[in-house]
């Protein structure tokens, strides 16, 4: 398997678990009489990391400020000495690692660390100069040294850089991996013939981390040949050909690297296993684990026939945030699964589907293009009529410009019906399950919108004032109330002053609509089927 941080990536077999699919299924494995070379990658897919020496590593020595390197043979100090005494100079680290410093002797700096060089020099000098002397000591140029790039890479030899230059600078300057024979994944630093590091390139071509390491003159950088590999094509965001370490690997090791595509959902693996090539097409919650040997070709593919759906939760539960169901599983087997808090309202789920949005969507656009076709048609018999039509449509213009903004949420109701549980669930579903509310929101054509404490002795009319009252273009005749399950009641005035009972609950919503500012009655009509359509389907009041 793939070895080092790469195996850590934050895919891992965990999340491979959460993704499996209870309905997975895999077709009969095939036979195939004919066999083909283990390693014969499919033309046109690059192994995974073959742009990364392109010359821009070895035309951009390392040269600046890193804190963590440490000073050894051959480098330069510049040291500066000012107040009772003066001195100024380029300093080498000599063979046995000091610095000579005048009046102070020599001072061994071999191995202190770059970020700490300045005040380790202070210290040795205020040994001498206790007072009216101050010190400023910094690396000027790390040793220069040359560095043997040598196995499986394009051009090897003896190259010039810098101790703190990285491996990649000699790669490069080795013109890069061989990527037909060399390996990414096993790269040796040999100091006298000793194993000093090994070094796989993945971990800096997926995070970005690259070891810490100081080379000297007479190391050695050599590239291992090429391990077993894998190619992986089709819906993934980069399609390569993977290395691995060992007789074979899985699936979901790889994908660490090459990262699916969000809508996959089955791969196709074919590979040769005891000298007999094997095809298998399996869902990819499935192949994760599935075993690739050297050679292997899978390709991750987009497949219509679902066999399994994802629901997103949030709200009140413990658990996972989403759930993965067989398709044709009912609200009643999700329900089931989830884990609720103590302070969850039950009684108020709330179901949000994708296609119920868009349908809301189409019909709110068909009442609005059926509006302003009523506007614009429309004909006056006089000037007085024509001047106030026009003042008419562009208020109503306005108002559909308003309206087309509206995003529909798509709010399936499911309190009070018996049935709900038998619902079949569809893909992309989400179910929120609210806190136990405690306050009554008040918004729309009211002074001061706001949440209040709930009582269920007060009434409408009681809400209406502590929110400020009415405002100037309230409809004052009939109130919204929507429903933390979703559904609503539509008041009276005559029972703005009366107790509601159950028609006013914890967590409801008093939506006081606007008033339509219109001589025509249809338009009227039209304009206050769009305006409770909105308030119910986004769960807000739009201004006329």
């Amino acid at each position: 398997m793939i070895t080092g941080k790469v195996r850590n990536l934050g895919l891992g077999l965990g999340l491979v678990a959460t993704l499996a699919c209870q309905t997975a299924f895999a077709l009969e494995t095939q036979l195939v009489d004919d066999t083909v070379p283990a390693e014969q990658p499919p033309s046109g897919v690059p192994v995974f990391g073959q742009p990364l020496f392109q010359g821009g590593f070895k035309d951009q020595p390392f040269s600046g400020f890193n804190p963590d390197y440490r000073i050894t043979i051959g480098d330069q100090i510049n040291l500066q000495l000012w107040g009772a005494y003066s001195f100024s100079a380029s300093l080498p680290v000599d063979p046995k690692g000091n610095i000579f410093v005048p009046e102070v002797g020599p001072v061994h700096v071999a191995g202190v660390k770059n970020g700490t060089l300045n005040d380790f020099v202070l210290r040795h000098v205020k040994r001498v100069f206790k007072n009216n002397v101050q010190a400023y000591a910094n690396l000027e140029a790390s040793q220069p040294v040359k560095i043997f790039v040598t196995g499986y890479v394009n051009n090897p030899g003896l190259y010039n850089g810098f101790s703190s230059d990285s491996i990649l600078y000699y790669l490069d300057s080795a013109d890069g991996i061989d990527p037909k024979s060399g390996s990414f994944i096993d790269i040796k630093i040999l100091r006298q013939g000793k194993l000093m590091q090994r070094v796989n390139l993945y971990n800096f071509l997926v995070e970005g981390i690259m070891p810490p390491l100081q080379l000297r003159s007479g190391d050695v950088v050599v590239v291992g040949a090429r391990k077993g590999s894998v190619t992986v094509d089709g819906a993934v965001q980069q399609a390569a050909q993977m290395e691995f370490i060992g007789p074979y690997t899985q699936l979901g090791e790889i994908l660490l690297v090459s990262k699916p595509d969000p809508q996959a959902n089955f791969a196709r693996i074919t590979q040769v296993v005891n000298d007999v090539q094997q095809a298998n097409y399996l869902p990819l919650a499935e192949a994760m684990t599935a075993r690739l040997y050297p050679g292997a070709q899978v390709e991750l593919v987009r497949d219509n026939d679902v066999q399994s759906i994802l629901i997103k939760v949030s709200g009140e539960l413990d658990g996972p945030a989403t759930y993965v169901l067989p398709y044709g599983a009912t609200l009643e087997e999700l329900l089931a699964q989830l884990r609720f808090r103590e302070n969850a309202d039950q009684k108020s789920i709330q179901l949000y589907r994708k296609s119920v949005a868009i349908k809301q969507r189409v019909a709110l656009d068909r009442s609005l293009d059926a509006l302003q076709m009523e506007v614009l048609t429309r004909q006056p018999n006089t000037d007085l009529e024509k001047t106030a039509q026009k003042d008419n449509a562009l208020m109503i213009q306005n108002f559909i410009r308003q309206a087309r903004k509206a995003e529909p949420r798509g709010q399936v109701v499911i309190a009070d019906n018996p049935n709900a549980a038998e619902m079949l669930l569809e893909d992309g579903d989400e179910i929120v399950v609210p806190l136990r509310a405690s306050t009554v929101s008040i918004v729309g054509e009211v002074i001061f919108p706001t949440s209040l404490v709930f009582n269920k002795k007060r009434t409408l009319e009681n809400y209406i004032d502590l929110a400020g009252g009415f405002a100037n273009n309230a409809n004052r005749s009939e109130l919204v109330i929507l429903h933390l399950d979703g559904t609503i009641s539509r008041i009276d005035d005559k029972d703005f002053d009366n107790r509601l009972g159950d028609r006013l609950r914890p967590g409801d919503e008093i939506m006081v609509m606007p008033k339509i500012q219109s001589s025509e009655l249809q338009v009227t009509k039209d304009v206050t089927e769009i305006l409770y359509r909105i308030a119910v389907g986004t769960a807000a009041v739009l201004s006329f």
